[in-house]
């Protein structure tokens, strides 16, 4: 059985909602819970996977930018030198941007998680109370 995969759009990084409007994604939450792991004491390394895994196939020439938000946090504001920040609005025509998208497998994504928190083992929820 092939591993579970994460898949970053490439689009995103074009618009103000963008990576599911900067919550995590429900792939990974459900990764996390079928494999014990608690993810609310590990943040999802959005970050990270776009700086290694989706940037580096990004075949325009862009800038990357953080943007301290509730949304989308990571963006690009120049594709081959043009300035594209209005299209995270959606005030502009959007560039396409080429790959569409790269998949990332989840034990990838957990790697970049534990990394990020200075940890070797996932957390791991704690176990139900028995019924009494």
């Amino acid at each position: 059985m092939p591993e579970p995969q994460l898949t970053l759009f490439s689009s995103s990084l074009l618009s103000k909602w963008g990576f599911n409007d900067g919550e995590d994604p429900a792939d990974w939450l459900d990764w996390c819970e079928a494999n014990g792991i608690d993810y609310t004491a590990l943040a999802f390394p959005l970050l990270p996977l776009v700086r290694t895994h989706l940037l580096p196939h990004i075949e325009q020439a862009v800038s990357l930018v953080e943007v301290e938000t509730c949304h989308n946090p990571v963006r690009v504001d120049t594709v081959d030198g043009i300035d594209v920040t209005e299209v995270w609005f959606g005030r502009a025509p959007e560039p396409t941007l080429m790959p569409d998208h790269v998949d990332v497998p989840m034990s990838e994504v957990l790697r970049l998680a534990l990394a990020e928190a200075g940890l070797t083992e996932p957390p791991r929820f704690d176990p139900p109370l028995p019924l009494t």
